[in-house]
């Protein structure tokens, strides 16, 4: 099995993260559809991760 990565990085500040009771704020796919929607509209991705540094 071989695996492929693309590494993209998103200038734009995301203006608003999801929060659930349980876990807190994270980072759902609605947070940052806007960034990403054109890079995998060009790819065939399988899964999309996205790493966040967080500000207080």
């Amino acid at each position: 099995m071989t695996a492929d990565c693309d590494i993209y990085q998103i200038d734009d500040p995301l203006m608003s993260l999801s929060y659930d009771k349980e876990f807190g704020y994270f980072v759902a796919a609605e947070d940052i559809e806007d960034q990403i929607k054109d890079t995998i509209a060009s790819h065939d991705y399988d899964h999309i991760y996205a790493i966040v540094r967080l500000r207080r």
